[in-house]
């Protein structure tokens, strides 16, 4: 049996802690710079089990088009978000993040050729200045 080699750009997102809308949000946000692998069509949404909910999602920073950064974003929590993947490719992501969210970094490990991290993000206050 063989294993499907991922490009080194791709990232694997798990998005939790946080509502639907919170999670559209952040995927908008994503999918705004990154191709992914969901289609447009495909909102998130609850499960309606009563249990937690965890999205994910493979995106492909190889287009970034670089640090433009967008809308502000309201959230109403402060969802988590765990990225796997290649140290430029979760660079490239963290950085698209950071245009929009405030970023708060809960861990990250790094190996030879793979960088795990955990962040939270919050709406970035009205005051806060962006990175040019």
């Amino acid at each position: 049996m063989s294993v499907q080699q991922l490009p080194a750009s791709t990232v694997h997102v798990m998005l939790g802690d946080c509502s639907a809308a919170d999670a559209k949000s952040v995927l908008g946000v994503l999918c705004g710079r990154f191709t992914a692998d969901r289609e447009g069509a495909d909102e998130p949404h609850e499960s309606g089990s009563g249990r937690p909910t965890v999205w994910t999602v493979l995106f492909d920073t190889a287009g970034d088009p670089g640090g433009t950064p967008g809308p502000v974003v309201e959230l109403s929590g402060q969802p988590t978000v765990e990225a796997q993947g290649g140290p430029l490719a979760t660079r490239r992501l963290r950085e698209a993040l950071d245009a929009v969210f405030t970023v708060h970094e809960l861990g990250t490990e790094a190996g030879d050729q793979e960088v795990q991290m955990k962040l939270r993000l919050d709406s970035r206050t009205a005051h806060e200045t962006r990175p040019v």
